[in-house]
């Protein structure tokens, strides 16, 4: 009787060990897999809807710094925070573009994944890092970190029927920073036509403004979200007032 007990016990005890064996196998085999793959470098712009002219809160952005990190369920690191760019985005709150280090999968038809989500140009990816949960417009994807060329560019922006008490805030050298300082655009010179709509008094609102254009897969932004070309329209945040939706209607590059 003893003896099948110890029988028992014995196989009991082996099932149990084989369960173990598994399990530990199974866990290091996804903790490992969480830490390899490849390393892509991309950027992402940040907004509370699917216009990116839209930014997010400010307690949003602001709970983003360089060097946050994004952790798998099993502890290793899934994406890291290098660059935080941001700036004023009016009563939306903060624009927030960021750069970051992904830590990825590639599937034998060469598609990325991140955390189980299909990682692509032009497409929403979710991100959690920590306090910061929120998605992100990748914009930017590469085996190397973003090095965009920039350059200045002269832009005339028109704005048609603005209110008197806001056209005449708009003055030369009032400038549009980003959270390092960087100047990102400074008005050069100011007209202001006088009409009226519905009767009421309004300006018709002309600047001539210099921005930095950065080139994006051969295509000229400003701060990433909006074509630099006539005809598209332009969100400018000042120090001392805001031009919505202004008109682009000449562009020209500075020497």
């Amino acid at each position: 009787m003893k003896l099948k007990n110890f029988s028992l016990m014995t196989r009991y005890n082996l099932f149990s060990l084989l369960i173990l064996v598994f399990a530990l196998f199974v866990i290091y085999f996804f903790y490992n897999k969480s830490r390899s793959g490849i390393v892509l470098y991309g950027r992402a712009i940040f907004s509370e809807s699917d216009d990116l002219k839209v930014a997010v809160p400010y307690w949003v952005a602001n709970q983003v710094e360089k060097g946050n990190k994004e952790k798998s369920a099993f502890g290793g690191t899934t994406a890291e925070v290098i660059e935080v760019e941001s700036y004023e985005g009016g009563s939306h709150g903060k624009h927030l573009v960021l750069e970051l280090k992904l830590f990825v999968q590639k599937d034998r038809e060469d598609n990325y994944f991140y955390k189980g989500q299909s990682l692509e140009l032009n497409k929403w990816v979710n991100f959690n890092f920590g306090k910061f949960k929120h998605r992100g417009f990748i914009t930017y994807l590469s085996l190397k970190p973003s090095k965009f060329k920039k350059k200045q560019v002269l832009l005339t922006v028109a704005k048609d029927n603005e209110l008197p008490f806001i056209a005449k805030e708009f003055k030369p050298n009032d400038v549009m920073l980003n959270n390092k300082g960087e100047v990102m655009a400074k008005i050069i010179s100011v007209n202001l036509v006088p009409t009226t709509l519905n009767t009421e008094a309004r300006s018709n609102v002309e600047i001539s403004v210099e921005v930095t254009a950065k080139d994006i897969y051969g295509i000229d932004y400003f701060t990433e979200i909006s074509k630099i070309k006539t005809g598209e329209n332009i969100n400018l945040f000042f120090k001392n007032v805001i031009l919505w939706d202004g008109l682009i209607t000449s562009v020209e590059e500075k020497s």
